[in-house]
Parts: C-alpha cells; structure tokens; sequence
C-alpha cells in the first residue's frame, strides 16, 4: 500500500500507512498505523435515568455503519470551567485515591449511575480481566549547560530503542549537531546532540545513560493547567507503575491502590499490565512560560517565538512504545474464551490492545514496537468489553477516542447533561468513568 494510502477492511475499518518520509518520523518507516474514521450509523433508542432519552451510534453497539471523514478534536466541544480541572491530588485534599467519583454508563440500558470508584469491584465478576498500563512516569526536565555555560534547559518527549531521547532543546541557539550539554553536580552527566528529527526537535544521548540518571538530575515536567506543582512527586504516579518511560502520566489508573487490587485479585479477577510510553506533548513557549523567571537567560537567548515564526514540529500522532508480552496476551485471550469481560483502564492501555488485537476475531497477540494508532467512533474496540477512564478537556484526542464506546454526540450530551452539572473533575486528580 503507498504512503498515505487507504484500504477499506470489514467496511468500517480504515488503515492507514502514515507518510513517515516528514521529519521526526524517518526512524519508523516501515510501521503501518491504525487510523479510524467515524461512523455515523443508525441509532437505537436506550432509557436514561430520570426518563431522558439517549441513543448511542452504531459504531457504540458494534454494528458497522458507513464511512464519513474522521471527525476532527474540534468538533468534540462543550461548554467548560476551568474551575473542573483538580488541581490538587485526593490525599492533599484529604480524601484517599479511591475516594474519586465514579459514573458508570451503561451503553445497552443507557442507564447513569454515580459511585465511587472504590465501588469499582461490584462491576467487575470473577473470571473478568482488568488491563493496567505500568508505564512509570520519568523526569523529564533537564536543567543544565550548554558549552559556554550558559543555561538549557532539555525536555525530553519519547524514549528510542538505542537508548536514546527525543527532545525539545530551550533555547533554540543551544541546538547543533554535535553539541555537548551538561547536567548535574559538576557538569558529571553529559547530552550529546546527535542531530535534528524536525524543525527543532532533537536526539540527544545521555552519559550515563538509562532512566536512573533521570530521578538525579531531572524534574517531572507537569501539565501547564496544574497551577501548583505536586508536592509528593509520588502523586504523578499510579501505585503499579513499574517500567520508567513515560513522559506523561498514564492516569486513568491514578485511582487504584494496592488494597483495591489486591480485592479484586482475591475475588478471581486477573489484572493484567500492559505498557505503553505515553510522549509528552510540549512546545518552546509552554516551557518558557512554564519556567517562568527561574532560570537566568541572557539578554540575547532566543527563547521567544515571533509572530510567524515557525514552532518546534512535534509530529502528532507520534509513534509511542507499547509492549504486551505473552503473559499479558494469553491471560486475556483465556479469560475471554471463557466468558469473561475484558476491562481496559485507560487511552494507553486501549492503544496498545487494539494495535496487538486481531481485527475479526479479536484474538490478543504478544508484541512490542510503536503504534501511532487514532480510535474514535466508527471503530468497535475488539479487545475489551468495558473501558475506565477518566474525564478528558474539551477538543482532545482522548476524549475522541472514549468516543469509540459511545459515539460523538451521545458522549458530549452525557458531558453536558450528566458530567458538569454533578461536578465531576476532570484529568490526573479528578474523577472516573466506567463504560459498560
């Protein structure tokens, strides 16, 4: 199939092989990329509590419907305060990780009920599977200098397979090939810039290398709508992060805890992990903005974006690493064939599933690799029968693909009439949702 090329599979599912000649992508060519377009199928009417209709897409009960062009994030809008997004983690507002609100959506029914998530458990039967991603998030600011020592500022976004990093560099005169940075006491960690994969994004090599290095000199580069930094590090992370990679946190699993999964486990439910490396998203001026007056820039540092001038290119969708190992697969795969419902917790998790799953019979297969995969409605997710997640913003690629479970409008009604008037909080710290 040529770059950019389309094949139409099952009738309502689209591959597409992404142009991977444009800069940033040169080092994938050859993955083939799972794009979904939106479906826009006839609708079956369900009963909401309270008597209020509600009709889910075809794409949501897992009949094919035609093909239209994929809908993109900004038609996935509502009217929002920023006053919903939690600003500050569940322990330091003296509740527990458990104690977040759940609502639990039935796609058949189109019932809504309010929980906690502490009550995820009467949802879940023996013989069912949860699927976690375990990726650990890595500090990734690094703060340093360049060869004249004078201040840099590195934010790495995705790991490589040789080790090395992807990386915005701040600022942008700091950028050459060759260029060797240095962080830490003394200068005792060295980046080398090994060349540019894009407009302003470059591959540097760290000595010593590894992720250890990264808890010594690096901070954990948070979300630019957390007003407040965490004070516990810890809270950026869920309690079953164990493969450091991540730039961002894979938090739809945040409101677990070990005495939770352990219940779960003790009543025949299998939690499986998966892993999936979520790349941050950050361009120059969310750093600038970010770092605020805490770093001494000379008068001349090029840290500013002109009117018209040209941002660093963050390709998105960029490919990210998954791995599913054969445990992982076989588990599922096992607990489906006996009846069992397969819970997936979290976009990453979801990602890495669908890239691995077989697309008729659903079957999970082992593999490890890059997936730039995009869900949205028009593809029935095959590996999973139930999906947790957490509230997502307006006009973003997560809340396009918990669209998949549901369809467009169904989702932002259940948003508008359901999620903002019961003060449900949205990302990292906020509250829960379970799609069943």
């Amino acid at each position: 199939m040529p770059s950019g090329g389309r094949l139409s599979i099952a009738g309502h599912l689209i591959l597409e092989r992404f142009s991977l000649s444009r800069p940033g992508f040169q080092q994938y060519r050859g993955l083939t990329a799972k794009a979904v377009q939106c479906s826009h199928g006839t609708a079956h009417p369900a009963t909401r509590r309270g008597g209020r209709p509600v009709t889910l897409s075809a794409g949501a009960t897992g009949s094919p419907g035609p093909l239209s062009p994929p809908a993109p994030v900004n038609q996935y809008d509502f009217d929002f305060s920023p006053s919903l997004v939690a600003q500050r983690p569940p322990e330091v507002r003296g509740t527990g990780r458990d104690d977040a609100k759940l609502l639990v959506l039935d796609r058949r029914s189109g019932l809504v009920e309010h929980r906690r998530f502490r009550d995820l458990g009467s949802y879940l039967s023996p013989g069912d599977a949860l699927v976690l991603n375990n990726a650990r998030v890595v500090p990734s600011l690094l703060r340093g200098e360049d060869g004249r020592g004078g201040p840099v500022v590195v934010n790495l976004f995705s790991p490589m397979d040789d080790g090395t990093w992807h990386c915005l560099v701040l600022p942008a005169s700091a950028g050459a090939p060759g260029k060797v940075l240095r962080f830490g006491a003394d200068g005792a960690v060295t980046g080398t810039l090994l060349g540019e994969d894009g407009a302003g994004v470059w591959r540097i090599r760290l000595d010593p290398g590894g992720t250890d290095v990264l808890d010594e000199i690096g901070e954990i580069a948070y979300p630019d709508y957390l007003v407040e930094r965490p004070i516990d590090p810890g809270h950026y992370q869920t309690v079953f992060a164990t493969r450091p990679g991540a730039t961002l946190f894979p938090s739809a699993g945040r409101h677990f805890t070990s005495a939770m999964l352990d219940e779960l486990r003790n009543r025949g439910v299998a939690v499986v992990e998966v892993t999936h490396f979520i790349a941050a998203r950050w361009q120059h001026g969310y750093l600038r903005d970010w770092l605020g007056d805490e770093v001494d820039w000379p008068e001349d540092a090029d840290i500013e974006l002109t009117p018209g001038a040209a941002a660093p290119s963050l390709p998105f969708p960029r490919p990210e690493r998954y791995e599913v190992s054969t445990r992982a697969a076989d588990e599922i795969n096992e607990r489906r064939r006996a009846g069992g419902r397969v819970v997936v917790c979290g976009t990453s998790a979801l990602r890495a599933l669908e890239t691995v799953t077989d697309e008729r019979g659903g079957r999970v297969w082992p593999g490890s690799g890059w997936t730039n995969l995009i869900i949205g409605p028009g593809h029935r997710p095959r590996s999973c029968d139930s999906f947790l997640t957490n509230f997502h913003l307006p006009r973003s690629s997560e809340l396009r693909l918990t669209a998949a479970f549901t369809g467009r409008q169904p989702l932002l009604d259940l948003y508008r009439e359901e999620v903002i008037p019961n003060g449900y909080l949205f990302n990292e710290f906020g509250d829960s949702m379970l799609i069943i």
